[in-house]
């Protein structure tokens, strides 16, 4: 699985709260886009999906070092790459 960026997501989590807490009509578009973004992010298809994806990347357990991702060749497993942060 990919990790985000924890300030990237951060930063994303933030425009999206700021953006649904203001309740204007004006702010529809964009709140859509930081949904959209943040589900992009965690590899969500809702934003609740990803609120509770972002909870459990801040959790204590969370691993941010070394991850892997599936890819259709190389890597150092038949089907892996291994990404460093």
């Amino acid at each position: 699985m990919i990790v985000p960026n924890p300030a990237v997501l951060q930063q994303a989590v933030d425009r999206y709260l700021a953006l649904a807490a203001d309740g204007d009509m004006a702010v529809a578009v964009p709140l859509q886009n930081a949904a959209y973004t943040l589900c992009v992010l965690t590899g969500t298809r809702t934003v609740e999906e990803a609120m509770a994806a972002v909870r459990l990347l801040d959790s204590p357990g969370a691993s941010h070092g070394r991850r892997t991702f599936t890819a259709s060749s190389g890597g150092s497993a038949p089907g892996e790459r291994e990404l460093v942060s």
